[in-house]
């Protein structure tokens, strides 16, 4: 196994932590694995150049045969052309406050805390632990709407009355506190307890006009996509055992690189100067504010 691991940081630099000391019901060590924590030094230098800021955290479980109760911890960022960068992972017995406490601890080691500050958003569905991994960064927080909904059926349960999940999606997505208050009286006509339920929330960590107020850009995306995003391609990895899982994620970073990286050398010797997203947003919202129309019915610049 060492020398698996030297191959593996050989190919893809990262920081590897190791956590092998497993405790007996009679409270001896056991040599098994317990614990390892990577972090992609090449992903972390990507992100500190051209990074959007756009974070997720998330857990997904082990399908392995015998490691079939481990779980997956996940921290990605958005590079500068709006693609999933994975920042660092850790593979744990399970997912609770524990766990994401070393997660994080790993995380602050590895100077990811320079990353997520207060000019960006870590998006999570907060389930089983996650404050811990919250408490050690300066992040604003968002949460995840598609597990809001569910908890909301869950609670108005019994009730005799229903939503449809396009009306809290078109409440989640207005721009402003006054279309947020008139989306609001929509789902109330739908359903009064979960109009209540949806608007007692912290609106600065669900809906996009209170993010805008704090200046945090979600970059189109909506909340339940971005913390569930890493899972297709982690899908494969999940069906190995601990230190395969580690191989298959270097892996598909490695060959993600090398396609990002032809297609960006394209688009340079096409003369343009921004990636492709970031060209597309100054030309929908840039160029959109130079325009005025005039009263000939002709369009002007301003």
């Amino acid at each position: 196994m060492p020398k698996f691991v030297c191959a593996q940081v050989r190919l893809c630099p990262s920081s590897f932590v190791p956590n092998n000391r497993w405790t007996d019901p009679t409270n001896n060590e056991v040599p098994r694995f317990k614990r390892c924590f990577v972090s992609c030094a090449a992903c972390i230098h990507v992100a500190f150049g051209c990074g959007i800021k756009f974070n997720a955290i998330d857990a997904t479980y082990s399908r392995h045969s015998v490691y079939r109760q481990g779980y997956l911890h996940m921290l990605s960022t958005r590079d500068g052309n709006n693609k999933i960068l994975p920042l660092a992972w850790a593979i744990c017995e399970t997912e609770s406050g524990p766990t994401y406490e070393f997660f994080a601890d790993q995380c602050h080691a590895a100077g990811l805390h320079r990353y997520m500050t207060r000019n960006s958003v870590l998006f999570s569905d907060r389930q089983k632990g996650l404050e811990k991994f919250h408490e050690r960064f300066n992040s604003h927080r968002g949460r995840c709407v598609l597990h809001i909904i569910r908890n909301a059926r869950d609670h108005i349960r019994g009730s005799g009355q229903i939503f449809q999940n396009k009306t809290v999606w078109a409440l989640q997505e207005a721009d402003t506190e006054e279309k947020y208050l008139e989306q609001l009286e929509i789902l109330r006509g739908e359903s009064e307890k979960a109009a209540d339920y949806f608007d007692d929330l912290p609106h600065e960590e669900v809906y996009l006009y209170a993010f805008l107020q704090k200046g945090v850009r979600t970059h189109g995306h909506k909340t339940s996509n971005i913390a569930e995003s890493v899972n297709w391609f982690l899908n494969e990895a999940r069906h190995e055992a601990p230190y395969r899982c580690n191989d298959k994620i270097c892996t598909w970073i490695g060959k993600e690189f090398a396609a990002r990286t032809e297609t960006m050398q394209k688009w340079v010797e096409q003369g343009h100067m921004l990636t492709p997203y970031a060209h597309n947003l100054f030309a929908t919202q840039v160029c959109a504010h130079m325009i005025a129309l005039c009263p000939h019915d002709c369009f002007v610049p301003t």
